[in-house]
C-alpha cells in the first residue's frame, strides 16, 4: 500500500517497529530507504538497515491491503494502525472487526485473499 502521488509506503509507518516494538510507530524522512519504486520511513537507521537487509521480511502481506477486501478482488489500503503479524508476516486491516475476524481464523483468511490476490495484482497495474 503506497500513496501514488507521493510513493509512500505504509502512510509513513515504520515496517520494522512492527516486528521490533510490536506498535505502529511513524517512520521519519531522514531514515529513508527507496524499495520498490516506493518510499519506506523508519523510526531508527537500525531498523532502516534491518529492512535494507532483506525487505521481503518486513512488507505487509498483499501489500498492505485488507485481507476481506482482497478476498473479494479489491483494493482497499489496510490502515497501519490496525495489524496482526501471523507467521511472522505483517496483515493491515480496515476496522478491528475484520481484524479479530482474523485473528479467529488468519490461515482461511490468508487462503481466500491468495486465491483473488492475483486479480487484484492486475487492477492495482492499471
Amino acid at each position: 500500500m503506497f500513496d501514488p502521488y507521493t510513493g509512500l509506503s505504509l502512510g509513513g509507518y515504520d515496517p520494522v517497529a512492527y516486528f521490533v516494538s510490536g506498535a505502529a510507530v511513524p517512520g521519519l524522512p531522514e531514515h529513508e530507504v527507496v524499495y520498490g519504486d516506493t518510499y519506506w520511513h523508519f523510526a531508527t537507521e537500525g531498523n532502516a538497515a534491518a529492512f535494507r537487509a532483506a525487505p521481503a521480511a518486513y512488507i505487509p502481506g498483499f501489500g498492505g491491503y485488507t485481507l476481506s477486501a482482497v478476498a473479494r478482488g479489491v483494493a482497499q489500503p489496510g490502515n497501519p494502525a490496525l495489524f496482526a503479524i501471523h507467521r511472522n508476516r505483517l496483515y493491515l486491516f480496515a476496522s478491528e472487526d475484520e481484524r479479530q475476524a482474523f485473528l479467529a481464523n488468519p490461515d482461511a483468511m490468508i487462503a481466500e485473499a491468495a486465491a483473488h490476490w492475483p486479480e487484484v495484482l492486475k487492477l492495482l497495474a492499471y
